[in-house]
């Protein structure tokens, strides 16, 4: 009898419930959108109510498209996005603050006031100190909400990311959990002894019983109720992490390139943890027998940059007008996208966006090509940077996201990587990563190789511009980039 997999992912922009049948093949689908608040200058966050209603909405869609065969559904896996983090009552649910977003900085001076703690964090966590984790946003809330620190003296208060926020509501406050992937990202745990740090949690101020227990990316979590139905939760995992196992990147030396509102390449490191300077070190799934480690470069705004340029600058109207604006373009600008500052390598939060090469035959369609271009440029900026400390070409390289749809983006980064991209046909890869995982949890599938036969095969991008041309724009842009750099730094820097 077939089997179904029900996958929640829960993203920045929307929330969506999607089913697979046991061939990978995608059954039902529904997605709700999900607002970002804007309150102040660099915060970012949501409506806790607008999150978990849209999760559950979706769900509910999704199950309803299934019909009858809902009832084969063998287990529920959820991915999310990863280091958004809030406040609730234990008794009641009641949340005590927004979901304060990964992309929120409105704790960039505290990060500053600890910046000499910052090897430390990074010993322990694999991570850099930047406001963008979940540990000091949450030291924030404890401070700026009321009563907080004696809520949670007394017992009260629970903490945690979104995927534990969802568990909490769909096991009715039963389980308080999260898993190795998104307790990474809190910069509270020890990524070598997987359990939250007394250190860490002094050096943040978080009392150690408002935080979920942690568990395994794959394992039984509890029982979901999604309107009447019960389903087994058997896969908790962050969205970059979960995009990488769709894509059928699960052994050493895969390299994933997600494209969505920021951009994220991990690589996998296999049963150890590997540190490189200017990169993470973190998890990429881990189950009781087997736990897998990655590398990963983050590069703050992507989608969210193209979303500036349309939103705000209204320099085109829908997506589908970027790939034939790029090719009108014979004079790109030169763009660096930094409006949430540089993540990896150079990890400087006080770079702004700027442009150049601009001049009265400006068109738009120069700014848009430069702005993909850009994009392209910041994540091989964190290739070379995994190239030079030694790394091998990648086994396999495949990309996914919204913005993977780009053709001419996929095709630049080919050129610049100077290595063959694979785009998977099945452009759900998050969803597709949560619900093979929680298959394999339940035996749909035997074995995490079983993915490779679950994933088709889609377009491959081979470079067609020639290496030498590749490497000299990309020396050119290193020009760049340090120009902007000592700009920001209030020194005088030349073209030269």
């Amino acid at each position: 009898m077939r089997q179904y997999l029900l996958s929640l992912d829960q993203g920045s922009t929307s929330s969506r419930a999607i089913v697979f049948d046991d061939q990978g093949r995608l059954q039902a689908h529904a997605q709700v959108k999900l607002p970002t608040l804007l309150p102040k200058p660099g915060w970012a966050e949501h409506s806790p109510k607008q999150l978990l209603s849209s999760q559950l909405t979706a769900a509910n869609q999704a199950l309803k498209q299934l019909g009858g065969k809902k009832k084969h559904i063998v287990a529920l896996g959820i991915s999310n996005q990863r280091s958004t983090i809030l406040l609730w009552e234990r008794e009641t649910g009641r949340t005590l603050s927004p979901a304060i977003s990964w992309q929120d900085r409105r704790t960039s001076e505290f990060c500053k006031s600890i910046q000499a703690k910052a090897d430390l964090i990074c010993q322990k966590t694999g991570l850099r100190l930047t406001p963008y984790y979940a540990a000091p946003k949450l030291a924030w809330l404890l401070e700026q909400i009321p009563g907080a620190r004696k809520w949670t003296e007394k017992g009260d208060v629970l903490c945690g990311t979104v995927n534990t926020y969802l568990i909490w509501h769909l096991t009715d406050g039963k389980v308080h959990i999260t898993d190795h992937t998104n307790a990474a990202r809190m910069l509270l745990m020890d990524l070598s002894t997987l359990n939250w740090d007394q250190k860490l949690l002094d050096l943040f101020g978080i009392p150690r019983q408002i935080l979920p227990r942690i568990v395994p990316t794959c394992d039984y979590l509890g029982e979901a109720r999604i309107g009447r139905e019960h389903i087994p939760i058997l896969c908790s995992i962050g969205d970059q992490q979960a995009a990488s196992i769709g894509l059928g990147c699960i052994e050493k030396g895969d390299l994933t390139l997600n494209y969505g509102t920021g951009g994220f390449l991990l690589l996998n490191t296999g049963n150890q943890p590997q540190s490189l300077p200017g990169l993470l070190s973190s998890i990429a799934w881990s189950s009781p027998k087997r736990i897998s480690y990655l590398l990963e470069g983050t590069v703050n705004s992507v989608g969210s940059a193209l979303d500036w340029l349309r939103d705000s600058l209204g320099i085109f109207k829908h997506t589908s007008e970027i790939p034939p604006l790029y090719h009108q373009s014979n004079n790109p600008a030169l763009v660096i996208p930094s409006l949430a500052g540089l993540g990896a390598p150079h990890w400087r939060e006080d770079v702004q966006t700027q442009f150049f090469n601009i001049n009265r035959q400006t068109q738009r369609a120069d700014l848009v090509r430069g702005m993909i271009e850009g994009i392209a440029f910041l994540m091989m900026d964190i290739f070379e940077a995994m190239k030079s400390a030694g790394f091998k070409q990648p086994r396999q390289i495949r990309a996914s996201g919204g913005l993977a749809n780009l053709d001419p983006l996929l095709q630049f980064q080919a050129d610049l990587f100077q290595a063959p991209i694979q785009r998977p046909a099945n452009t759900e890869a998050t969803a597709l990563g949560a619900a093979f995982l929680a298959g394999l949890s339940c035996g749909t599938w035997s074995g995490p190789l079983q993915i490779l036969e679950v994933v088709k095969k889609g377009q491959t991008f081979r470079p067609r511009m020639p290496r030498q041309k590749a490497e000299e724009l990309y020396r050119q842009w290193k020009k760049l980039i340090r120009l902007s750099l000592e700009w920001s730094n209030g020194k005088s820097a030349s073209y030269s």
